[in-house]
């Protein structure tokens, strides 16, 4: 195992091996990012990916559109990321900050563009959206981004996972949700507050 699998392997909660079927949720992610979730994605190995949106933060197409070419080159680079284990199905859930003809450009036949969307994956129901408003009740996980208006929840009708907190893995077997620390500066990225220094 490489030193740097070490480390990382140790942000992982060891009881994420002892999961049947791995659902990961990911969202917002600014492309700094993507080097971080190469790893993690390899390390957990997830059955199925879930992207509840803004493919690439750190790129604001909803507030200009000059960056389009740059967002076209980032999201192909994410499509990477995230095809680099062996996973059944990718999810991706459109953001107020992605272009739906260039994701729907690139996907495979495994992979899947939505607005918002309900699954069945093993015993657990899953809605997800890019809007925390947008998750169907009738679900028994919902997993959304976008905003820190609306915190995560656990209850016994329905558990909200807001994907901005924390990278999730959920055992779609048993319901067992873990959790997983973004790198510390995605935040300043998600909101384009770029630190620079030595």
């Amino acid at each position: 195992m490489y030193l740097l699998d070490w480390y990382f392997k140790r942000r992982i909660p060891k009881v994420i091996e002892t999961y049947n079927y791995k659902v990961m949720h990911i969202t917002d992610t600014p492309d700094v990012t993507f080097g971080f979730l190469r790893r993690i994605v390899r390390l957990v190995a997830p059955d199925v990916i879930i992207h509840t949106g803004d493919f690439v933060d750190n790129i604001k197409l909803q507030l200009s559109r000059k960056d389009i070419d740059i967002y076209e080159r980032r999201f192909k680079q994410l499509l990477k990321v995230l095809r680099y284990t062996s996973v059944k199905k990718i999810i991706f859930c459109l953001g107020n900050h992605d272009d739906e003809n260039i994701v729907k450009k690139y996907l495979n036949e495994y992979e899947q563009v939505c607005i918002s969307e309900t699954y069945q994956f093993e015993n657990t129901v899953f809605s997800m959206s890019h809007y925390h408003d947008s998750c169907s009740k009738d679900s028994d996980i919902c997993l959304f981004g976008h905003s820190y208006e609306y915190d995560s929840e656990y209850s016994d009708s329905q558990t909200m996972l807001n994907g901005l907190d924390y990278i999730y893995v959920i055992d779609a077997t048993s319901g067992s949700i873990s959790r997983i620390t973004y790198p510390n500066d995605t935040d300043y990225y998600r909101q384009r507050k770029f630190k620079f220094g030595f």
